[in-house]
This record gives C-alpha cells, sequence and structure tokens, in this order.
C-alpha cells in the first residue's frame, strides 16, 4: 500500500452532521434576524468555515459574520454537535486502514475542541494519531494549511500522503499542497464537483475508500 499517511476531513467524510448544521444555522440567522438560505444552500456550509460561508451566503459583512458564528456556537456546543452519527462503514474502514499500518489523521476546518468530543462520543477517537484542526479563534478555511501542518507532524513524505474530503475545499487544499486526493461522493459535494477539481480517486461510498486505498499505486 503506497498511501501511508491518511488524512480525513470530518463533516462530509467521516460524519453525516448536516441535521446539527443546519439547526444551528438556522437558530444563529433567526437570532439576527437575517433571511435563512433554501436547503440547497446550506449544505454549502458544511464543510468550509463557518465565516467564510456566512460571507459567501447571506452578508458580507465581518461583523455580523463574527456574531453568526458565536450565536451558532450558542446552540452548538450543547446541543447541536450531539445531533450527528458516523456514516454507514466508516469505522469499519477506519480499522482496517489502521490494521493495514496506515496512520489515520483528522484534517477538518471544524474547531478542535467539537471535533475531538464528537469523535470521542462516537467512539472513533482512538482510530486517529493526530488532529489537524483549528482553534476557536480561527476564521478562514485554509486547508491547505491544515494539510501542511499534518504532513510536517508526521515527517511525512508527501508521495504517502493522501488526502480525503467530500468537497472542492478538500481537493483544491490538496493539490494546492501537492499531495493525492480522494474525493467522497457519498458526502455534500456537488454531482461532479470532485471530479472537476480534479481529485485523483473518488470513492463512492465509505467502504469503497478502503478497496480504492488498498490497490493504490502511485
Amino acid at each position: 500500500m503506497d498511501k501511508k499517511y491518511l488524512l480525513f476531513d470530518f463533516d462530509g467524510t467521516v460524519i453525516d452532521n448536516s441535521e446539527g448544521i443546519c439547526n444551528c444555522i438556522r437558530y444563529a440567522l433567526d437570532k439576527m434576524g437575517v433571511p435563512v438560505p433554501d436547503k440547497n444552500t446550506l449544505r454549502k456550509f458544511i464543510g468550509p468555515s463557518l465565516f467564510d460561508s456566512f460571507c459567501n451566503y447571506c452578508e458580507r459583512d465581518e461583523a455580523k459574520a463574527a456574531r453568526f458564528v458565536e450565536l451558532y456556537r450558542e446552540r452548538y456546543a450543547p446541543v447541536g454537535y450531539l445531533e450527528t452519527r458516523l456514516y454507514d462503514g466508516i469505522t469499519e474502514t477506519l480499522v482496517k486502514l489502521k490494521n493495514d499500518g496506515c496512520t489515520l489523521a483528522v484534517c477538518s476546518s471544524k474547531p478542535l475542541e467539537f471535533v475531538e468530543k464528537i469523535a470521542d462520543k462516537l467512539g472513533i477517537y482512538a482510530l486517529f494519531e493526530f488532529f489537524s484542526c483549528p482553534g476557536f479563534a480561527a476564521h478562514d478555511s485554509d486547508k491547505r494549511s491544515l494539510i501542511e501542518n499534518a504532513v510536517a507532524h508526521f515527517g511525512a513524505d508527501k508521495s504517502e500522503v493522501l488526502m480525503i474530503g467530500d468537497t472542492k475545499f478538500d481537493i483544491n487544499a490538496a493539490n494546492e499542497a501537492h499531495v493525492d486526493s480522494l474525493g467522497a461522493l457519498y458526502g455534500f459535494a456537488e454531482d461532479g464537483e470532485l471530479e472537476k477539481c480534479g481529485a485523483t480517486a473518488l470513492a463512492a461510498s465509505p467502504t469503497d475508500i478502503y478497496g480504492v486505498i488498498s490497490t493504490w499505486k502511485n
């Protein structure tokens, strides 16, 4: 197996947290008196930073975006993060990859504290050796820097690294960081999005991830 270091996006790749995220977005926007976008637009909030998503899909106002993030977390911290589930088959895939000698890490724009809490709650925390995630103060969704942070942490050769994610942000960041990427088609990307961005390979389901990686050849 040529890919030793596997960096997993979290939302839309390991967990389906669409219910919790959408509920918290509605809560925050209602509190601010900002119109709630349609369902298709709400799904686009999943993956990138909340701050960026507010500016892109609601209003380009940094002060309001910061307030939106505060209100979102007001509901997410006690309730929203519990409104999530693991994708069917993802735990088995992670275990098999780890047993095969792969080093697993999370590379997500979600704040570290929430990622760790959710991973612990869902019983998958111990499967990951590193969490490359921002703190609460970070507003941007520079996933390239998160990928490079993980690469540096492991002292890995980039040819052995694979970024696994479900949106263009994951694939574009992998391209910018000069590592291969595996697009998770079952996540929140629009049809054709991952192919258009140039994902190195594609997986139709969480269980398909193992099959693709186990036969990977550089």
